[in-house]
C-alpha cells in the first residue's frame, strides 16, 4: 500500500520489525525524507538486506530534529529516549495504523481489543464477512501489518493491542469491541488502572461500541458510557443472568438488542468454552451492526475452524484429546481454557509476567495433574501446593511425555492441554514456536 497522503513529508520510522518495514515500503518514493532506526542490530541488518542502508540514521543525528512525524512501532516502551526527542522538537507521534486509517478514510473499520479473546474474535468476524462475500480484510495485531493489506477495501477488521492503541490519534472506528479487561502487561503500565485506561482510548469516537460485561473493569466502563448518555452501546455476555444485549451461553444465542430472538447453535468443537461464547456474542453483534442476517451469521460461525495456538483442537488418540492453547500467556486466559474441559493433564510454565497466579484457581478443579516447566516452574509449584498434584519438568517435551504416560492410565476420556499462563521467551522464540513444538509432539506421539 502506497501512502500517497504522506507525499512530500519528512518522516522517521523507529522500530524496524514487521511494522517498521511495512511502513518504509509504503512511504518509499512518496515521502520527501525517511529516516529509520532500531536499537537492535539484527533488525537493522534485516532492514539493510531488504532496503539498503541509505535511510538508516541513529536518532542522535541532527536530521531527526526536523521531521514532521515519527512512526513508532508498538513494542517501544514510552520511557525510550525517542519520546523525549519527539516532545523536545514538537514532532508528531504517529503509527502505521494512524497512517493506514488516513489513507483509507472511506473504509469501515471494526476494531477489536481486550485482554483475552481478541485474536479469535477478529478472525471469526473476518471469516463471517468473507463467507458473506463482503470486501473486508483482517490485520493489525493478527496476521499482516495493516500497511500490507489491500488498499481502499469496503472495510477492515483490526485486532488492536493496548500498545497499538497508545499510539492512536483521533481514532473513530465504525464498530469498536472491548471483550474484557483483566490484569496484564503490568511490567509496562505499572498499575491495572493505567492498563485499563489504555484500552478505553479506543472508544472515544462516535461509532458503535460493543462491550463485554462479564469482567468487572469492562462492565464498569460500560456502565460509565451508559451514564454519560452513549447511545450506540451494545453489551455482550456469556452469562445466563444477563438480560440485555447479545448473550451466548450453553448452546443458545440470545439477541436481546436487535430483534429479541433466540437461536440454537450447532456443536462448535473449535470454539469450546465460556470465553469463546463471549467471542461468539461479540462477533454476532458486530456482524448484525453491519447488516448481516442472524441465520447467515450462525451458519458462518459453524464453519469456523478456530485459530492456531488458541485453544486449538489437534485431535484424539487412544481416548486422549489434545489442545494447543500456547497463546494463553496469562493466568486468566489459561483459567478460561481449564474451565472449558475436564480430566485435564495440564502443561504450564515459562516466564510469569503478573503479580499473582490466583486467577488460575477457578479452573483447577478440572485438572488431574499439572506438568510444570520453564523459568518460573517453582513459582507455579508453590502456588499449586496442596491444591492439585503436579510434577516439575525441565522442558515441555519432558512434560508432554509424562502427561501422555499418566493419561494412558485413565480409562475415561482425558485431555492434554497446553495452556502455559506464561510468556515463552525463556525456552522458545515466541508463543507460536512453543505451540508448533507442541503440535510436533502430538504428531510424532
Amino acid at each position: 500500500m502506497k501512502l500517497n497522503s504522506q507525499k512530500g513529508k519528512k518522516i522517521g520510522i523507529f522500530g524496524l520489525g514487521l511494522t517498521g518495514c511495512s511502513a518504509f515500503s509504503s512511504l518509499d518514493k512518496v515521502a520527501q525524507t525517511i529516516l529509520c532506526w532500531d536499537d537492535l542490530e539484527a533488525n537493522r541488518n534485516n532492514f539493510k538486506s531488504q532496503f539498503g542502508s541509505e535511510s538508516l540514521k541513529d536518532i542522535t543525528e541532527k536530521d531527526w530534529q526536523s521531521l514532521d512525524k515519527v512512526i513508532i512501532s508498538p513494542g517501544i516502551p514510552p520511557t525510550h529516549p525517542i519520546f523525549s526527542l519527539i516532545k523536545k522538537y514538537n514532532i508528531l507521534i504517529s503509527s502505521d495504523i494512524d497512517l493506514f486509517i488516513e489513507e483509507n478514510s472511506q473504509s469501515k473499520i471494526i476494531a477489536i481489543t481486550g485482554t483475552n479473546g481478541k485474536s479469535t474474535t477478529t478472525a471469526l468476524i473476518g471469516h463471517i464477512l468473507h463467507k458473506s462475500g463482503l470486501d473486508y480484510h483482517v490485520g493489525g495485531n493478527i496476521g499482516l501489518p495493516v500497511l500490507m493489506l489491500p488498499e481502499r477495501a469496503a472495510g477492515y477488521v483490526l485486532e488492536l493491542s493496548s500498545f497499538q492503541i497508545d499510539l492512536l490519534e483521533n481514532f473513530n472506528p465504525f464498530v469498536s469491541i472491548l471483550l474484557n479487561i483483566t490484569q496484564d502487561h503490568l511490567d509496562r503500565y505499572g498499575t491495572f488502572e493505567e492498563y485499563s485506561k489504555s484500552k478505553f482510548r479506543a472508544f472515544q469516537g462516535d461509532g458503535i461500541k460493543i462491550i463485554g460485561v462479564d469482567s468487572d473493569k469492562s462492565r464498569e466502563f460500560f456502565n460509565h458510557l451508559r451514564e454519560q448518555g452513549e447511545r450506540k452501546l451494545i453489551p455482550i455476555s456469556s452469562s445466563s443472568s444477563s438480560k440485555d444485549g447479545i448473550i451466548c451461553h450453553s448452546k443458545q444465542l440470545l439477541d436481546n438488542f436487535f430483534n429479541r430472538d433466540t437461536y440454537e447453535l450447532p456443536a462448535l468443537k473449535h470454539l469450546t468454552g465460556k470465553h469463546n461464547q463471549e467471542n461468539i456474542a461479540a462477533s454476532f453483534a458486530a456482524c448484525r451492526a453491519l447488516g448481516l442476517e442472524p441465520l447467515e451469521i450462525i451458519e458462518s460461525i459453524s464453519s469456523f475452524n478456530g485459530l492456531k495456538h488458541r485453544m486449538q483442537y489437534l485431535g484424539t488418540k487412544n481416548n486422549i484429546s489434545f489442545y494447543n492453547d500456547s497463546k494463553a500467556t496469562n493466568a486468566t486466559s489459561a483459567a478460561c481454557s481449564l474451565v472449558s474441559l475436564n480430566n485435564i493433564f495440564w502443561l504450564a510454565g515459562g516466564i510469569f509476567k503478573e503479580k499473582s497466579l490466583s486467577p488460575i484457581d477457578s479452573g483447577l478443579k478440572n485438572v488431574k495433574k499439572a506438568y510444570l516447566f520453564g523459568k518460573d516452574k517453582l513459582l507455579f509449584a508453590r502456588h499449586l501446593e496442596d491444591k492439585i498434584e503436579y510434577i516439575i519438568c525441565t522442558t515441555m517435551k519432558e512434560a508432554f511425555e509424562y502427561a501422555i504416560k499418566d493419561a494412558q492410565m485413565i480409562r475415561e476420556k482425558t485431555n492434554i492441554l497446553l495452556a502455559p499462563a506464561c510468556a515463552s521467551y525463556d525456552q522458545f522464540k515466541n508463543f507460536e514456536d512453543r505451540g508448533n513444538q507442541f503440535i510436533e509432539l502430538y504428531d510424532t506421539n
